[in-house]
C-alpha cells in the first residue's frame, strides 16, 4: 500500500512553530476531529499540519489526518471505530518509520533504537519508509533502527483483576491499604492497575499502580472506587483493561467529643455519627439478619451498644463496627453512710472508667457538682489517675439535709450520681 499520490511522507514537515514539547507530568490532547493524543511523562513530540488521505475504499471521500512526530516516548491514541474513519493520526517515529491510527486504541513507542507500534483496538497501518501495511487489530510491530524488516507479535491479553477485601472500614487516623491481584496473560512482563473513584458524574482516574502480582492501594479517602488492570509485556506495550473490580472504603464524620478507639465509634447520649461512602449499602445490627438500607447517619440504641453490620446488597462479607456509649462512667459514694451534721465530715470517693470497664487516665476532664438540698456547694477536689476524693463541712443552717453529688462528662451527659439523707442534732435519718 502506497500513499505517494497523496504527497504524503514519513518526514513530512510538521506546522511553523511547533517546536518540541517534553511533557514531564503526562499530558492529554483532544485533537481536531475527536481523536484523543495520551501523551506519556517525558515524551517528546511535536503536532504538524492535517492532511487528507485515503483511508476508505476508492470513491469514498478522504480522510483528515492528524500528524503527530513522535521524537522519543510513548503515546497513546483513542479514537471512535467508524467503517468509514472520520478521523485519523498520523504517527511519524525515528528511522522513518509511521503508523496510521484510524479508529480505536492505539500505541506507538519510540526509543533510542526501536519503535513499536500496536493496534490494541482497532486497525492501523505501519510502514518502514513508504512501504505501508496493514496491521490488524491485536498485532504489534517493531522495527529497529532503519531495517525495513520488522518483528510481529500479539498484543498482551487482557488480565483478571481482584481485590482481596473490596469492603472495608476507614475510620481513625490511617485508612487501612486494599490489596489487588492481577494475573492472568502469559505475555505480561508487569501489569498496570489503574484506581477510579465512582462519581456522580462518573468515574475520576486517582492514580495507577505497577505491580507482578499483589499490590497495595493506600491513602484512600471514603468512597466507592473501582480497579482495573492491564498487561504489559516487555516492549511497554499494554493491553486492553480487565473488567473491573470493585473497592469501597467507610467511614464516618464524628460529631463533637466522639472518638474511634479499639473498633469503636464511642458517641455521646443524643449524637450521630454520618456515614462517609456507605451510600447503596445494607446495614443490620446487632445479630439480626435483617438488612435494610443503610442510613446517613447512627447512633446508640437507647442510649446502649449497638454493633452496626454493612454489606454490598446480594453479598454475604460484612464489616462491623461498635458504637458505645462515650467513655466516661462515675462510681460515686459518699460515707459514712449515716452521718449526722455537725459531728460529722462528708467524704466523697469518685472513680472514673470508661464504657469498657478501664480507668480513665488523669487528663479525661470531668464536671462535678455538689447540691447540698438545691443549693451548689464549692468544694476542693483532689485528683490521682481515676480517683477524686472532696470533704463536704456541714453548713450553719438546721437540717434536716439532702447531699447530692452528680458527675458528668465534659460535654455535660451524666456519669454517674449519689446522694446521702443527713439528720441535724435532733435526730438521725438513714438512706
Amino acid at each position: 500500500m502506497s500513499f505517494a499520490n497523496t504527497g504524503l511522507a514519513s518526514d513530512a514537515q510538521t506546522s511553523a512553530g511547533n517546536s518540541p514539547s517534553n511533557a514531564a507530568e503526562g499530558t492529554v490532547k483532544q485533537l481536531p476531529g475527536g481523536a484523543v493524543l495520551h501523551i506519556a511523562p517525558g515524551a517528546r513530540v511535536e503536532l504538524g499540519r492535517s492532511m487528507k488521505l485515503q483511508l476508505a475504499p476508492a470513491g469514498a471521500p478522504q480522510t483528515v489526518t492528524q500528524i503527530v512526530k513522535l521524537i522519543s516516548g510513548r503515546v497513546e491514541i483513542d479514537i471512535p471505530a467508524s467503517k468509514a474513519p472520520k478521523t485519523a493520526v498520523l504517527v511519524q517515529g525515528p528511522h522513518k518509520v509511521s503508523a496510521v491510527a484510524k479508529g480505536g486504541h492505539s500505541i506507538a513507542i519510540a526509543d533510542a533504537n526501536r519503535v513499536t507500534v500496536a493496534a490494541v483496538d482497532g486497525d492501523m497501518l505501519a510502514a518502514s519508509g513508504n512501504d505501508w501495511k496493514p496491521l490488524p487489530s491485536g498485532l504489534v510491530r517493531s522495527f529497529v533502527g532503519s531495517d525495513p524488516s520488522y518483528q510481529e507479535q500479539k498484543v498482551p491479553g487482557v488480565p483478571t483483576v481482584r481485590v482481596q477485601n473490596p469492603l472495608l472500614l476507614a475510620l481513625g487516623k490511617d485508612a487501612p491499604a486494599a490489596h489487588a491481584e492481577a494475573g492472568g496473560v502469559k505475555e505480561a512482563d508487569h501489569y498496570q492497575l489503574n484506581v477510579w473513584r465512582v462519581t456522580s458524574k462518573g468515574n475520576e482516574f486517582v492514580r495507577q499502580l505497577e505491580t507482578r502480582g499483589t499490590t497495595a492501594i493506600s491513602g484512600l479517602t471514603p468512597g466507592q472506587y473501582q480497579v482495573t488492570a492491564r498487561a504489559v509485556d516487555a516492549t511497554g506495550i499494554s493491553g486492553q483493561d480487565s473488567v473491573a473490580s470493585t473497592l469501597r472504603l467507610v467511614g464516618a464524620e464524628l460529631p463533637a467529643g466522639a472518638r474511634y478507639e479499639d473498633g469503636a465509634i464511642l458517641l455521646g447520649q443524643r449524637s450521630r455519627a454520618k456515614l462517609l461512602g456507605a451510600t447503596g449499602l445494607e446495614a443490620s445490627y446487632n445479630a439480626s439478619q435483617h438488612f435494610v438500607a443503610a442510613p446517613d447517619s447512627v447512633g446508640l440504641s437507647r442510649g446502649e451498644s449497638t454493633l452496626l453490620r454493612l454489606r454490598e446488597p446480594g453479598t454475604l462479607e460484612e464489616v462491623r463496627v461498635g458504637l458505645e456509649p462515650r467513655s466516661l462512667r462515675a462510681d460515686v459514694q459518699i460515707t459514712p453512710k449515716h452521718p449526722r451534721w455537725p459531728e460529722d465530715m462528708l467524704e466523697v470517693t469518685v472513680q472514673l472508667f470508661d464504657a469498657r470497664g478501664r480507668a480513665v487516665t488523669e487528663s479525661t476532664t470531668v464536671k462535678p457538682t455538689v447540691l447540698v438540698d438545691v443549693q451548689p456547694v464549692q468544694v476542693t477536689w483532689m485528683r490521682s489517675e481515676n480517683t477524686m476524693h472532696a470533704f463536704i463541712p456541714a453548713p450553719i443552717s438546721r437540717g434536716p439535709w439532702v447531699v447530692r453529688v452528680e458527675i458528668a462528662d465534659e460535654f455535660g451527659d451524666p456519669a454517674g450520681r449519689d446522694f446521702v439523707e443527713i439528720a441535724g442534732p435532733e435526730r438521725v435519718s438513714t438512706r
